[in-house]
């Protein structure tokens, strides 16, 4: 545990903390309305023109957060390759001496899965919309990748949805982590990206 709260420790740049928590702002919207529109368009319980009891809710809204998903799907994939391309150019501030080598190492699997959940998730929503031909954004098209499958879709889309699971377990593990760090251990491992003045 630190014992001298004024330690010197590097915190990582002013971009590469912007992007991280943009990217985490995304993420906190991205999962909950990826969630809520797949229910809404799939499960949620309706009538059909008949009367009819139905699964399911297409409509306008429906539309709207399918778009809305695929748009920001893009953007965070854009976001995580430009921050992996920053980290691997511009490296990153060196570890805190005071944390356990260990502890340290299971922190650094962490971060580079996250990195490779954020990188593949997108990949094979995109993948899947392709395969269905779901490739309609706002009244713009995006280029359809693959020949329609809507087999390859159905399956594509179930890793898709664990991919954006195993994002939330361990976006929860890394904020557990933080708060381990800043109220148990009472360190600065957090002071490395959000920075604040010692007195």
């Amino acid at each position: 545990m630190a014992q001298d709260p004024k330690y010197d420790l590097p915190t990582y740049t002013p971009a590469a903390r912007g992007l991280h928590w943009l990217i985490a702002l995304l993420i906190l919207v991205q999962l909950p309305l990826g969630f809520y529109m797949s229910y809404r368009g799939n499960e949620m319980p309706s009538v059909n023109e008949k009367g009819e009891p139905v699964k399911g809710v297409f409509d306008a809204l429906t539309g709207y957060l399918y778009s809305s998903h695929k748009l920001l799907g893009l953007i965070v994939l854009a976001l995580i390759v430009l921050r992996l391309l920053y980290r691997l150019t511009r490296g990153t501030p060196r570890s805190d001496p005071t944390v356990p080598p260990a502890l340290t190492g299971v922190s650094h699997l962490v971060h580079w899965a996250l990195y490779a959940l954020l990188l593949a998730v997108p990949i094979l929503g995109y993948t899947a919309i392709s395969y269905g031909n779901y490739l309609d954004v706002f009244n713009f098209r995006l280029p359809m990748l693959t020949e329609k499958n809507d087999v390859l879709s159905k399956q594509v889309f179930h890793w898709h949805e664990i991919g954006a699971l195993l994002i939330i377990a361990f976006v929860s593990l890394h904020v557990v982590a933080a708060i381990y760090h800043r109220f148990v251990r009472r360190d600065r491992v957090v002071e490395r990206m959000i920075p604040k003045r010692v007195a």
